[in-house]
């Protein structure tokens, strides 16, 4: 017999799911907006500090991982499938 905590009732996995998407969705705005501050923080027009550019990068480079890491979650869910 499998273990109880191989099961999940319907409401668990909708709520799985849905958390799943919300971090997807988010880490995707967040990644288009700070790849529109990147590249405006590259632009002659930039009124910005280097500090400040530099902030814009280093949260570019967080979300980035941040991301590669949510693939390879998925990645290893969908093996145990």
């Amino acid at each position: 017999m499998l273990n109880d905590k191989t099961h999940m009732t319907i409401e668990q996995v909708q709520e799985k799911l849905n958390a799943e998407l919300d971090l997807g969705l988010s880490l995707s705005k967040a990644l288009g907006n700070l790849r529109h501050l990147a590249s405006e923080s590259n632009t002659p027009e930039w009124k910005g500090t280097i500090t400040q550019g530099m902030a814009i990068l280093d949260a570019l480079h967080a979300v980035q991982l941040a991301v590669k890491s949510r693939q390879k979650l998925i990645d290893i869910d969908n093996q145990k499938v």
